[in-house]
This record gives C-alpha cells, structure tokens and sequence, in this order.
C-alpha cells in the first residue's frame, strides 16, 4: 500500500555526498578568484541543480516501478 514512499535513499545520499565533495572545488577555484558571495552562490546553485536532477531519476524510477506493478 505505501510502495510510493520507497524513495531511494541511496541515490539521495549519493547527491548529497557528491555535493560535499564538489565543495572544496569551489573553494579552491571560485573563492580565490570570484569572492566569498559568488562561491556561496555557486555552492547554492550546485546543490539545488543536483538535487533536481536526482528529483528526477527518483521520481522517474518511481513511475517506472509504479507502472510495472500494475501491468
């Protein structure tokens, strides 16, 4: 009955320690050259960009899997 709240954690999980690590990127790369404001924008934007995108797997999985117990 609650089959939808399967959400795929891992991936979640995946997202958000992929973010972790891409964090000292900015920060070797875009706050020595941009300053701190754009480095804080651009670890904002890379967070909420990777977690739309695994929004969308998940949630595209979850119509898969809804569908294939259906038919």
């Amino acid at each position: 009955m609650f089959k939808w709240l399967d959400t795929h954690f891992d991936q979640m999980a995946l997202t958000i320690v992929l973010w972790l690590c891409s964090l000292p990127l900015i920060v070797l790369i875009v706050l020595p050259l941009l300053g701190l404001q754009v480095a804080v924008v651009a670890a904002l934007a890379l967070f909420f960009v990777m977690l739309a995108v695994c929004w969308g797997i998940c949630g595209w999985k979850a119509f898969i899997d809804s569908h294939d117990e259906r038919g």
